[in-house]
């Protein structure tokens, strides 16, 4: 599928006279890649470092918004090199009360269905992670290595430190997910998604390519969390190209963001981790 057939509706149009494949030149996408893996590197080992104490939630949540806003300014530097409008990378923006109202329905739906394909998902991983673990404890009995169970509690614990506390954190956070839903779906399923169709000529490779980039993006929760962001990163470009517009997944992304957010601060504030049995 062309550049052109990504994104209809689209005034001006893709060129059809563009001298090169892609929407930017090569060397421009390959820049912005190297640096979300080096965003990435770095946000695992502050997380690898950090402990449980309060890690000065507000400041990180601003810095976090402004390296999303930079790679969204490097994309911006990067189109005018082919001559391709910034508003192409939206696809088709809804207008009035009533298109806005749908796609926020479907934003929602979409969250709801991508929800149980990604429970199903971290179920199987759970399931065959245990059982490499089983059989190597029973091949090692004398290992310390810790239990699947035990590394996804210590992961949840290091996530739930960026969790708001307060309401001042709340409002901070909530501007955080509308930045982040804005810019890494702009970035992974408006820039990078058509730029790799183009390049690769497929669709269906476009969507599998930026969905390994968002996964690897996420290098601070871990492997586990970075297969599953990875998954869900193809599900938002399903989504960007069944609806032909990055709208609804800048909604559910959002909102996800949020929700889960506050899902993880309640879980620290009532000590529910501490609750459960045989955590060691």
């Amino acid at each position: 599928m062309s550049v052109e057939e990504l994104a209809p509706s689209i005034d001006p149009p893709i060129p059809l006279s563009t001298p090169k494949p892609g929407i930017a030149p090569l060397w421009h996408t390959l820049l912005l890649i190297l640096a979300i893996i080096a965003i990435s590197v770095l946000g695992a080992e502050r997380m690898t470092s950090a402990g449980s104490g309060d890690p000065h939630r507000i400041p990180h949540y601003a810095l976090s918004a402004a390296l999303e806003l930079v790679l969204v300014g490097f994309v911006l530097l990067g189109l005018p090199l082919r001559k391709i409008p910034f508003r192409t990378l939206f696809g088709i923006v809804p207008r009035g009360l009533n298109n806005i109202t749908r796609e926020a329905g479907i934003a929602l739906l979409f969250w709801l269905v991508s929800m149980f394909i990604l429970g199903s998902a971290a179920l199987s991983w759970n399931a065959v992670q245990t059982a490499i673990y089983d059989r190597h404890a029973k091949a090692q009995p004398n290992s310390k290595e810790s239990s699947p169970r035990q590394q996804q509690i210590e992961m949840a614990k290091k996530l739930m430190t960026l969790a708001p506390a307060n309401g001042l954190e709340i409002a901070a956070w909530g501007a955080l997910c509308l930045v982040v839903g804005f810019s890494e779906e702009l970035v992974f399923r408006g820039y990078l998604q058509m730029q790799s169709a183009s390049l690769l000529h497929s669709t269906a490779l476009g969507v599998a390519l930026s969905a390994l980039v968002f996964g690897a993006a996420h290098g601070y929760q871990g492997i586990r969390g970075m297969f599953l962001i990875g998954i869900y990163g193809a599900l938002f470009g399903c989504l960007a190209v069944l609806r032909r517009s990055l709208v609804p997944g800048m909604l559910a992304h959002s909102w996800h963001d949020f929700a889960t957010g506050l899902f993880l601060s309640l879980i620290r504030e009532t000590h529910l981790l501490d609750r459960l049995p045989n955590l060691h």
